[in-house]
C-alpha cells in the first residue's frame, strides 16, 4: 500500500469516526433508517417495555464503552468501528418501542418516557 492510499485510508476512518459526533438528532435519523419500520407491531405494552428496558441498558453499556475507548485517538477509530453502530441500534430501537408503545395507547411508564432535553 502506497503512502498515498494509507493517508486516504486514514482520513477516511477519522471522517467517519467524526460523523457520528453529531448527536442525538444524528442517530435518530440513521436509527430511522436501520429499523425496520412497524418492528414492534405484534409485540404487546409488556414486551414492549421489555424490549425497550433492553435497549436502554445496552445503550448505557455503549456509551460507557465508547468513552472508555475514546480515550485515545486510536480508540476514537476503534469506537466508531465497533460500538457506533451498535449504539445506533440500540436508540433506534428504543424509539420504535417507544412509538409503538404509543400507538397501543399503553399506560404511562417512566421507561417508555423520552427524556426532554
Amino acid at each position: 500500500m502506497t503512502d498515498r492510499r494509507k493517508i486516504a485510508a486514514t482520513v477516511t476512518l477519522l471522517a467517519l469516526a467524526l460523523s457520528g459526533c453529531g448527536g442525538g438528532s444524528t442517530e435518530d435519523k440513521v436509527g430511522r433508517l436501520m429499523d425496520a419500520p412497524d418492528k414492534f407491531f405484534l409485540f404487546t405494552c409488556e414486551q414492549l417495555e421489555i424490549k425497550a428496558k433492553a435497549a436502554l441498558a445496552r445503550q448505557k453499556e455503549l456509551q460507557q464503552l465508547m468513552a472508555k475507548a475514546e480515550t485515545t485517538a486510536d480508540g476514537r477509530v476503534v469506537s466508531a468501528l465497533a460500538y457506533r453502530s451498535q449504539y445506533t441500534e440500540a436508540v433506534a430501537d428504543l424509539n420504535e418501542a417507544r412509538r409503538a408503545y404509543a400507538e397501543k395507547d399503553c399506560k404511562p411508564s417512566p421507561v417508555m418516557t423520552k427524556p426532554r432535553g
